[in-house]
């Protein structure tokens, strides 16, 4: 059966959210998995108490240490040693544990992972992508988007092939689609760096690595003239961020507008209410929740992070991330395709 580490003490909503989430994986399931769930024994346990869990396949490991949003990462993985974000690596580690799961500090999680679990062979720097919604079918994934600022060419185009991996054994997608994210889609446009990068990336399509398309630009990403967005962390987590307050600031001018319309009586009441609807549906696409989390790229385990804002239902959906990763073997794929290098 396969094993699955939650941190409990991971995120702004932790531990209630995380042991709702993890209840609700569960029952859910049918118990398909077994959780271990880790974190301050006095704050948890009376949580459990008040779930129904007698018939669950739920561990729990008591971990004194927390590792906050507040903290330096590389400080405290050193300092924390018996904390939920550690020892629940430390766990995957030892095979005692086949994935961990954490909507915690996401620096903090990316050097834990390195230091407990290091890197696959072959690849130079773990990466984190996030998903954008797509005018076309599916969705978009942007890599990096925020663990790696300062990227070399080759670490960029690294990130693509693994990232091509993850989704033609994860996602399903046949011949996923490269684009390199610049200023222009001419091939000599941008600083040396991205020039260096575009070349690499041919050379990589060539070798059949990858299906790279050229430079793309921002307007493209919701297009979906690409299924893998190419950029460093700086630029990645720029966009990340500014696509995250699109649906707040589009509701804000909506219900704005809608209230002037109601009070003006230009709408009624139901016609607001069908609109509202409509409106919220708009943007669902913008829902990270749908997948909880996004596995670290290139770590030597199963290391899923989720946003710190994450809900029981991010919590849940996390959870079902990591037993897909598992299940898909997306690791062992990435250190077979490195390996021929």
């Amino acid at each position: 059966m396969l094993t699955i580490a939650v941190d409990a003490m991971g995120g702004d909503n932790a531990p209630a959210c995380v042991v709702e989430g993890t209840v609700q994986a569960l029952q859910e399931s049918s118990n398909r998995f077994e959780i271990v769930l880790i974190g301050q024994a006095e704050k948890v346990e009376p949580l459990l108490a008040a779930q129904d869990t007698a018939s669950l396949n739920l561990r729990f490991m008591h971990a004194p240490e927390v590792v906050t949003m507040d903290d330096i990462p590389a400080t405290a993985v050193k300092a924390k040693q018996d904390s939920s974000l550690v020892k629940g690596l430390q766990l995957c580690k030892a095979k005692e544990a086949h994935a961990f799961v954490s909507a915690g500090n996401t620096g903090a999680q990316m050097a834990a992972s390195l230091f407990v679990l290091g890197r696959l062979p072959g690849v130079l720097r773990p990466t984190i992508y996030a998903y954008f919604p797509r005018i076309q079918e599916g969705l978009t994934n942007i890599v990096d988007v925020g663990a790696n600022v300062d990227c070399k060419p080759e670490n960029l185009v690294q990130f693509a092939e693994m990232l091509t991996i993850y989704q033609r054994y994860a996602a399903g997608i046949d011949k996923p689609l490269v684009g390199l994210l610049n200023i222009g889609e001419e091939e000599n446009k941008g600083p040396e760096i991205l020039k260096q990068t575009y070349r690499l990336l041919q050379e990589a399509d060539r070798k059949g690595k990858i299906s790279f398309i050229g430079n793309i630009e921002g307007h493209d990403i919701l297009k979906g003239h690409a299924t893998i967005v190419v950029c460093d962390g700086l630029v990645g987590n720029t966009v990340l961020k500014f696509g995250e307050s699109i649906p707040e600031f589009l509701g804000m001018l909506f219900k704005q507008s809608l209230e002037k319309l109601v009070a003006s009586g230009q709408m009624d009441q139901n016609s607001a209410k069908i609109t509202t609807a409509m409106f919220k549906g708009m943007f669902e696409p913008f829902d990270v929740e749908r997948f909880g989390g996004v596995p670290f790229l290139g770590v030597d385990g199963i290391s899923i992070v989720g946003h710190g804002r994450s809900s029981s239902r991010a919590i849940k959906n996390m959870i079902y991330m990591a037993e897909h990763m598992i299940e898909k073997r997306v690791n062992e794929h990435i250190a077979e395709v490195l390996a021929e290098d």
